[in-house]
């Protein structure tokens, strides 16, 4: 069998994710493995048409393709992202049509689901069929139980090759372009006062997300500054070299960082406009928050607050728009709304921006930021462990701002916390004790509580202001 890897990496060879390639590769040795370093070698394959032609033979002369990736910034590459738009623009899909296909990526397991959710759906638009998903941690290879499981992995993709398993789609194709937007640009703006406004887009002219953004740009009067992604001066994605882990410098020479440090920090309200392309946002946003990690595994927008505006079919990419909110709460931003093209009524969406731009403005003088859920606070504690753990002599910048802010919040640190539940859990193994507990269970748990309501600071001070008014 011929398996062509698909590597998304932009360190080629020298990846983590190609040491896990390697090890099926010696471990499945009646199949023959041909590599293709997409993510290193993006740009030759734009520009070098001998490059793309050997490219496309070696795909197509495959029996199997299998992704291989590590996991940047809640999603794959922007390199590998640029691929799979170059394999569309290229009108190349049929090269994949048909091929059985799976996902092995590497990361800190930092919501890597939403990059092989990302890979599947891609696969599956590209008719391809999909038949497996392996995400390792950075150092699971190692071990010799993680050595067996990926070994089972490999022989599983194969066996489903070679017996032409059934595979059922899991995703619904992604519909066209939604229906023209014409805004009806409004006369009453919200007044930001001292509060700055950044908006940052990748709107085509003409398009509905630059209708989109002229009117977000007309529903706020103040400082208000508004950009392009292709203004920036980028001149490529995160290179995965972690050389900014120490010090948080890039070893990019372009205007991206300057932009970021004269922009980003000093936003109150940060609006991102982008256009959806092939499940994701255009590789400009994906360069965008991947050159970001020169900051490390640190929130980046602490308490600003932000609004998305979408063109595209956001309503059909569920895992989109988790990404997104992510990207917003991880972060421990404030997401005020995510507003889209799809709806058919220009005046609704004309409303929804008015409507968003009001309440940003409004969270941004009361300081409010809703609390974070599940998937924020969870992958909060796999980077604080992972920084703790094993990354922390390199990510020495990371360290010091976990130390620095408090965020290595591990409640094994807690003493008083432990000594007092150690000493109730003895307690309460006293039979008596416990049946009166039980008894008293609802009451207990809401005992505590009592004291906020007793001559409470802030409600006093309502009542206050509402007797005044």
């Amino acid at each position: 069998m011929k398996i062509c890897v698909l590597n998304g990496s932009p360190k080629g060879e020298k990846s983590v994710t190609m040491q896990y390639v390697r090890f099926l590769e010696m471990a499945e040795p009646e199949h023959a493995f041909f590599v293709l370093s997409i993510g290193q070698k993006i740009k030759s394959l734009e520009k070098d048409a001998d490059a793309w032609n050997a490219l496309c033979e070696t795909v197509i002369d495959a029996d199997f393709i299998l992704w291989a990736t590590p996991v940047y910034f809640l999603h794959v590459p922007s390199q590998l992202k640029e691929f799979i738009e170059l394999v569309q623009k290229r009108q190349a899909c049929q090269l994949f049509d048909g091929k059985y296909t799976a996902g092995l990526t590497t990361s800190v397991k930092f919501f890597d689901n939403l990059a092989h959710e990302y890979l599947h759906g891609i696969s599956e638009d590209l008719g391809m069929k999909w038949v497996g998903s392996f995400s390792a941690e950075t150092s699971d290879l190692l071990q010799e139980q993680n050595q067996i499981q990926l070994v089972a992995f490999g022989d599983d993709i194969c066996k489903a090759c070679r017996e032409n398993r059934p595979v059922a789609q899991q995703f619904l194709p992604v519909p066209g372009n939604n229906p023209p937007y014409l805004p009806v640009i409004g006369s009453d703006p919200v007044i930001t006062g001292e509060k700055k406004v950044l908006i940052l887009h990748d709107a085509p002219y003409g398009s509905n997300l630059e209708g989109m953004v002229r009117q977000m740009t007309a529903s706020l009067k103040g400082d208000v500054t508004i950009a392009h992604l292709d203004e920036m001066g980028m001149k490529g994605g995160c290179l995965g070299c972690v050389q900014c882990a120490f010090d948080n410098q890039c070893v990019y020479k372009d205007g991206y960082i300057s932009f970021w440090e004269n922009h980003i920090p000093v936003a109150d309200i940060i609006v991102y406009a982008g256009t959806i392309q092939d499940r994701y946002l255009s590789v400009q946003w994906k360069r965008f928050f991947d050159r970001s990690f020169y900051l490390g595994h640190v929130p980046r927008i602490i308490g600003k607050q932000v609004i998305y505006l979408i063109q595209g079919p956001l309503l059909h990419i569920p895992g989109l728009r988790e990404n997104l909110t992510t990207l917003v709460s991880f972060n421990r931003a404030n997401l005020v709304n995510i507003i889209t093209d799809e709806d058919t009524d220009s005046g609704n969406i004309d409303r929804l921006i008015r409507s968003a731009a009001e309440q940003a403005v409004d969270y941004a003088k009361t300081g409010y930021k809703a609390p974070r859920m599940f998937p924020a606070e969870a992958g909060h504690k796999i980077l604080r462990d992972a920084i703790w753990g094993d990354l922390w002599p390199i990510f020495q910048a990371d360290d010091r701002y976990f130390k620095t802010h408090g965020l290595y919040d591990f409640p094994q640190k807690q003493y008083r916390k432990r000594i007092h539940n150690q000493f109730m859990s003895l307690f309460l193994r006293i039979p008596g004790v416990q049946s009166r507990v039980k008894h008293l269970m609802k009451d207990n748990m809401i005992k505590g509580f009592s004291r906020v309501f007793k001559d409470n600071k802030l409600l006093n001070e309502r009542k206050r202001k509402l007797k005044v008014q």
